[in-house]
């Protein structure tokens, strides 16, 4: 075969699929006789943007058999602990599904990002820096998963796969999409069925009182058999050339049972038993459902880049629980029943219209402009009942109304290597609680917030490129730290805040990257403050832990998040995603000031062997050092997990891919440790995890098309509330 080699930096930047042969290194302009030569590259998954970082995850080998979740571990900036809870930059975040908010995922993202399978995503973004049309959205953080899309073409195709594992947990999922005319039709769904075996452990605390120097002991085993499914469906018409109308609808559905024990004893302070007694629990009735529908015009016009969107989405979201307490085996006990139970539930309703408009200006300048009015509309009814002492009995209904208006402006400058983006958005919200019952007086506040952001990115070559940002936003308090109905249990007693205000985050972050043939890596150092975070405070009376909710606490966050992919070999390949954190949190009404060092690292070594085998070795690490919780404490993971994996492709195109993974290596069980060291008393508490399994995954791709759903580019977002129906970050 006849090489001119001709190594111009738009050859060397292209980026081609390993081959598994060996690279030749020649000069400008030389011309060689040389027998079966391949450029070997690497194809890239990290892309960086002037306002995110982008994962490809259609360019990973492992998505066909594997869960978003895995995906998760090895994106730039996010990171995945032991107990599969999601972290993004160090903040609260919020999660989106192809640029618009997605209730299902925001609220409970552990259960069902485990359970969606990552054949059925393109990429997942990390917006770190929103621009002025997310600002005052409220996270610190925008996680955008993308979904499969491409070619505009008669046909179907699609993909199932499914997944078994020795806790005997089964996982099914399939992918399906089909175009006739104008018309395309997409649906997904999973399922997954979650063993006791699979959610198993034992937690222990020991508490000590300061003011008494009494002392409690705790331990706790329970077990988490649960399902979860998801469905969505999208559509899409072209009316034509300059109109796209979309629509979709989806959500999930989570049960689960959770049942246990605990013990716990009571010691004076020169260690007397003061009291003592089991606590047998069943929660038979947990559920969990999150579904909304979208709907989006697009129009453009024949000018390029001007395009006004209208949308429209509804979103509900709630939860039952009930949960039965027995109190046996008493000694001296400080309460007056033998059991107790807790039923509650909680809806959440939200409309949402938008409008937005984007419009090229003169050269090189583009103007972006936008309206949204939000109307929420929450409830909750909580009952607790209390055996032989009714007079504790409670029955609680709260209301709880948002109206939410915004404007926002952005422009964005480009010239040469330079993008500029400038933004200022101003929001109006309107809140009213009351309780119909008549259990308290109604209360509201009106807040008025002007969020500013700014940014830019320089693409210094063609392989380097550098931004900085600066940003601002804010996050509402929810339901759950507002309403101030007392919740009474064993060792605590619990009630919100109705005077709380907005939290505003102020972030400063540098980003570089550099994108080779062979080598790719990413450096972010970033900043965060928060001078008015919301969050518990405690204090501690004869034994009893009062929780409620304030602003009173001063939060810093300074780190470097790192990623780096390195083709070692034509045939090995080095993936390292991680980050080091410095968190301090300053609370000066209570005279506490907590800080610390923690980190968390992902590694994984992929190699090609032959038969088309291909082998991995992963290693994960979470919370490495201390992990500043709040004023309080901190928490560790001590022991780092090690993963190995074998994978294959069968059949014409590598429509059949079967995987083969060992869970946990070296530990049978996730140990977790958390420590209080400051406030009215010390902790110190150790949980164990079941984590080491054998799991098996089949992924099968049918149809002969390449046709996915056309979406709009912009649509609904909504992101700003912290302690409603979501789970805390």
């Amino acid at each position: 075969m006849l090489l001119v080699a001709m190594m111009g930096s738009a050859a060397s930047a292209a980026a081609q699929e390993t081959t598994g042969q060996d690279s030749v290194a020649v000069e400008w302009g030389d011309t060689l006789q040389l027998q079966d030569v391949e450029v070997v590259t690497m194809r890239q998954l990290v892309k960086t943007l002037d306002d995110r970082v982008a994962y490809n995850v259609q360019a990973d080998p492992e998505a066909r058999t594997s869960t978003v979740l895995d995906m998760l571990r090895k994106v730039p900036l996010v990171s995945v602990d032991g107990e599969d809870n999601v972290h993004v930059n160090g903040g609260s975040f919020k999660i989106y599904k192809n640029g618009h908010p997605d209730p299902a995922l925001s609220s409970n993202p552990r259960e069902v990002l485990r359970a969606m399978p990552a054949s059925m995503i393109k990429r997942i973004e990390v917006i770190t820096e929103p621009g002025a049309r997310y600002d005052a959205e409220g996270a610190t953080a925008i996680l955008n998963i993308v979904t499969v899309e491409g070619l505009r073409i008669e046909g179907v195709n699609g993909t199932v796969s499914a997944t078994i594992n020795t806790f005997g947990s089964p996982n099914a999922s399939a992918y399906v999409a089909a175009r006739a005319g104008k018309f395309t039709l997409g649906a997904t769904g999973f399922f997954q069925k979650q063993t006791s075996r699979m959610f198993a452990g034992v937690d222990e605390a020991w508490i000590t009182y300061k003011d008494t120097g009494a002392s409690m002991y705790k331990r706790n085993r329970n077990k988490q058999p649960a399902w979860v499914y998801s469905l969505d469906v999208n559509a899409s018409y072209e009316l034509d050339s300059l109109n796209l109308i979309t629509a979709s609808f989806g959500g999930y559905r989570y049960g689960l049972n959770i049942y246990g024990d605990s013990h716990i004893e009571y010691h004076n302070a020169e260690g007397q038993l003061i009291t003592s007694y089991d606590n047998p629990y069943n929660l038979p009735q947990y559920g969990f459902m999150s579904w909304n529908g979208r709907a989006d015009w697009e129009h453009r016009t024949s000018r390029k880049d001007e395009v006004l969107t209208a949308s429209y989405m509804f979103s509900t979201t709630g939860q039952h629980e009930e949960q039965y307490d027995s109190l046996i085996n008493l000694v001296n006990p400080p309460f007056p029943y033998t059991t107790y139970s807790k039923w509650g539930k909680e809806r959440f309703i939200e409309h949402t219209w938008q409008l937005d408009y984007q419009l090229p200006l003169w050269e090189h300048h583009l103007l972006e402009v936008g309206g949204k009015y939000i109307l929420r509309l929450n409830k909750s009814h909580n009952r607790m009942n209390y055996d032989g002492a009714a007079e504790l009995d409670t029955d609680t209904r709260f209301k709880h109304d948002m109206h939410v208006g915004a404007a926002y402006a952005s422009w964005r400058y480009q010239v040469g290597n330079v993008t500029l983006r400038g933004g200022l958005r101003y929001e109006y919200s309107h809140f009213r609680a009351s309780y119909p019952n008549g259990d308290g007086e109604p209360f509201g506040r009106d807040l008025h917030d002007v969020v500013p952001s700014a940014s830019i990115h320089w693409q210094l070559s063609p392989f380097n490129s550098l931004r900085l940002s600066w940003a601002t936003s804010l996050n509402r308090p929810g339901i759950m730290y507002l309403n101030p109905a007392v919740r009474r249990y064993t060792t605590t007693i619990e009630y919100g805040n109705p005077h709380l205000s907005s939290a505003r985050n102020n972030m400063l972050s540098i980003n570089f990257q550099h994108t080779g043939n062979r080598l790719t890596f990413n450096v972010k150092p970033s900043l965060t403050i928060t001078n008015n975070l919301i969050g518990f405070s405690r204090t501690v009376h004869d034994g009893i832990v009062y929780l409620t909710s304030s602003n009173d606490c001063r939060y810093l966050m300074a780190g470097v998040g790192g990623f780096l992919q390195w083709m070692m070999t034509s045939k090995t390949t080095l993936v390292v995603n991680g980050e080091v954190t410095y968190k301090r949190y300053r609370n000066p009404s209570q005279g506490l000031t907590n800080s610390g060092w923690g980190g968390n690292l992902y590694a994984q070594l992929s190699q090609q062997l032959p038969w088309k085998l291909r082998a991995t070795a992963t290693c994960m690490w979470y919370g490495i050092g201390h992990d500043v919780r709040d004023v309080y404490g901190y928490s560790t993971m001590p022991d780092p997990t090690l993963m190995l994996g074998l994978s294959r492709s069968f059949l014409k195109d590598n429509r059949l891919t079967v995987r083969l993974t060992a869970n946990s290596i070296l530990h049978k069980y996730q140990v977790s440790r958390g420590y209080v060291t400051q406030g009215d008393y010390v902790n110190h508490e150790e949980g164990h995890f079941n984590q080491r399994n054998v799991q098996l995954s089949v992924s099968y791709a049918f149809g002969s098309s390449n046709t996915r759903v056309k979406k709009t580019d912009k649509t609904v977002e909504n992101d700003d509330l912290v302690g409603g129906l979501q789970s805390g970050k």
